[in-house]
């Protein structure tokens, strides 16, 4: 799987590391990603807002989600549980 990260806010390589480890997981659990692109960009910066879009490449449509958050943990929690909501829907929908 290819992992393509465009760090905008220069966030700490340990969120990156979880999100790749997350999809990984995720991908091996429910579906074949083929590719997953992540982007993240500061917004705000008085209280910085951080906005994260991850687009998983899986056969049919891709999957866009997108995630706003002034702390880092609870955006990264809170977009785990989406991709995973994604890619559940995913596969259902090829069985």
């Amino acid at each position: 799987m290819k992992f393509i990260i465009r760090n905008q806010a220069n966030i700490p390589n340990k969120y990156i590391r979880f999100s790749q480890w997350k999809i990984r997981r995720l991908s091996r659990k429910f579906a074949h990603v083929l590719y997953s692109e992540i982007y993240v960009k500061k917004l705000g910066a008085n209280p910085d807002v951080f906005e994260t879009i991850v687009k998983l490449g899986v056969p049919g449509p891709d999957i866009i989600i997108k995630q706003k958050s002034t702390n880092l943990n609870e955006m990264w929690s809170e977009l785990s549980r989406k991709i995973k909501r994604q890619l559940r829907k995913q596969s259902d929908k090829q069985k």
